[in-house]
């Protein structure tokens, strides 16, 4: 049976009556299986760079279709991604459908809804690609929220769910030898802070200190490629969240904004440093306070052993300079 259009506009109302992605989501897939025939549907999260590359951000109650079928869905995500278009496959007693989100305009495909009917016809099809587009609009509102309001880099809300779903992924991922870790291509942060903050602003007055982090928010951006997430974590400290790679990679990437620091001419202070911690985000770090915690000891080192440097949590513990940092408990830290 069509939905009406009075069904369509309390489906639309339920969307901009939630703020939180989960719940946004939840009622994405809601308004699929009340107002068309697809009866089972799968959001999934999409990252190239990581394995698993799919992660499951939400799916209706009976939904077990992507278990069924894998065969089936993994050509149709293939063509998805191939196509960047709606993707539709048919068998004789049911209808596959993929459609692409991208979050910000211009971005890559960072989600694609999956579903599955009996049937659907061309007004039907509409209907899904409306409700999955609506969902996107929102979900862009919902991303302007979570950026700093004065550098435009993430802010801290977001990294805790990129941290959160990044382990989630390596929970689910295969173990790596302690051989190989070197060679194998992982999710790496790196906290740091402008070296001597204070009398910057003592020196040269706040509007200088505001100055300094607007340049330092474009020396990352310039630094880092558009798959690196980067965050003001607050006042003077920043985090860089790595695309998965090698540690020489990593390393490259960070030495790199360092010296893009030291080159630069920030005027009546003349020379600006920075100190960072780094460090590998392992399979068994499934705790967002560790992994933080990881990267403030190295942060702190650098700058207790002359500062203007990076340095690496992994060195410092192999070396027994640090000790492992354990999260008393789960609380948030954000």
């Amino acid at each position: 049976m069509a939905a009406s259009s009075i069904q369509i506009l309390d489906s639309i109302v339920d969307f901009t009556a939630e703020t939180e992605v989960d719940a946004i989501t939840k009622s994405l897939l809601t308004s699929i299986t009340a107002l068309t025939p697809v009866d089972e549907v799968v959001l999934l999260d999409y990252c190239a760079d990581m394995q698993p590359a799919f992660t499951v951000l939400g799916t209706n109650a009976n939904s077990a279709f992507q278990q069924e079928n894998i065969d089936q869905i993994d050509a149709l995500l293939d063509e998805c991604l191939s196509t960047q278009k709606i993707t539709q496959h048919h068998s004789d007693d049911h209808v596959l459908i993929a459609i692409p989100i991208y979050y910000e305009k211009g971005d890559d495909i960072r989600s694609i809804l999956c579903g599955r009917a009996t049937t659907l016809s061309h007004e039907q099809r509409a209907l899904l690609s409306g409700l999955t587009h609506i969902y996107e609009n929102y979900q862009q509102i919902i991303m302007a929220s979570e950026r700093d309001s004065f550098t435009s880099l993430f802010n801290r809300k977001v990294l805790s769910k990129k941290l959160d779903l990044i382990c989630e992924r390596l929970a689910q991922s295969e173990s790596v030898d302690d051989d190989d870790a070197e060679h194998v291509q992982s999710p790496w942060i790196g906290i740091f802070d402008i070296d001597h903050f204070k009398q910057i602003n003592d020196n040269f007055g706040h509007v200088f200190g505001d100055e300094v982090i607007l340049l330092i928010a474009s020396l990352m951006r310039q630094a880092f490629s558009a798959q690196d997430s980067l965050f003001r974590y607050g006042g003077d400290e920043f985090v860089v969240l790595f695309q998965p790679c090698t540690r020489a990679m990593a390393e490259q990437k960070a030495n790199t904004l360092v010296a893009n620091v030291n080159a630069r001419d920030f005027g009546a202070a003349q020379t600006v440093t920075i100190s960072m911690g780094a460090t590998r985000i392992e399979r068994g770090q499934l705790s967002t306070s560790t992994i933080l915690g990881n990267a403030d000891q190295a942060l702190y080192h650098a700058k207790q052993n002359g500062r203007n440097q990076v340095a690496f949590y992994d060195d410092l513990r192999q070396s027994g300079m640090i000790k492992t940092f354990v999260a008393e408990d789960d609380v948030e830290l954000f």
